[in-house]
């Protein structure tokens, strides 16, 4: 599973995994997200990762 958290910790994209194999900052071009920082975290069965995203 895929979600992206703005800086409030509001999510504001989640991707289930049986949705799509592989996920990119493409899929969340046509979201309509104004720039800035968001958070990436990502689960997966040997556990859970966490990574900034800038869009701009």
């Amino acid at each position: 599973m895929v979600e992206v958290f703005n800086l409030e910790g509001m999510p504001v994209y989640k991707l289930q995994s049986g949705e799509k194999d592989n996920f990119s900052v493409s899929d969340l071009e046509g979201k309509g997200l104004p720039c800035g920082v968001y958070f990436v975290r990502i689960k997966k069965a040997d556990g859970i990762e966490t990574a900034k995203l800038l869009i701009c």
